[in-house]
């Protein structure tokens, strides 16, 4: 089985990731709002350069933001961490593995 909690890029592709979070959502919660940070796993520096920004745009129970670039051979930590309509918050790591072909 996959790990849904990686993935794999090449250095120059950018796109849209997401999480979802509608089989965490506490009883009748909504997801307001998101926010995102990257990590340098072999520095443990963060470095949100591999993102579009550091708001997540919320689309109904997901949190999607675009990555960028990274470094050949880098894994990176990605954040994302939304904020709930009771005020809970819930956070969800996803690694990022730069490989170039």
């Amino acid at each position: 089985m996959a790990d849904p909690n990686f993935f794999e890029k090449q250095p120059n592709e950018s796109y849209t990731i997401g999480v979802e979070f509608a089989n965490r959502l506490p009883f009748s919660a909504t997801v307001s709002s998101g926010t995102v940070s990257a990590k340098d796993l072999s520095t443990g520096a963060t470095d949100n350069s591999v993102l579009s920004g550091t708001t997540a745009t919320i689309s109904g129970t997901q949190a999607r933001i675009k990555v960028l670039g990274g470094t050949h051979q880098k894994n990176y930590k990605v954040t994302f961490a939304v904020t709930l309509s009771d005020s809970s918050v819930l956070e969800e790591d996803v690694e990022m593995r730069v490989r170039e072909i």
